[in-house]
C-alpha cells in the first residue's frame, strides 16, 4: 500500500471512530431522558461503542 493510500485509509478510519463515540455518547445522552422509552439493553452497547470509537 502506497503512502497516501495509508494515510487516506487511516483518516477514514479515524473519521469512522470519531462518528461511532458521537452517535455512542449521543445514545447514551438520550436514553437517560424517559420521553424516549429506548430499551436499556442497548445502552451498554453504547458506552462500549465509546470504547470501541477510541
Amino acid at each position: 500500500m502506497k503512502r497516501k493510500n495509508a494515510s487516506l485509509f487511516g483518516n477514514v478510519l479515524m473519521g469512522l471512530g470519531l462518528v461511532v463515540m458521537v452517535v455512542g455518547v449521543g445514545y447514551s445522552i438520550l436514553n437517560q431522558l424517559p420521553q424516549f422509552n429506548l430499551p436499556q439493553f442497548f445502552a451498554h452497547g453504547a458506552i462500549l461503542s465509546i470504547f470501541v470509537g477510541a
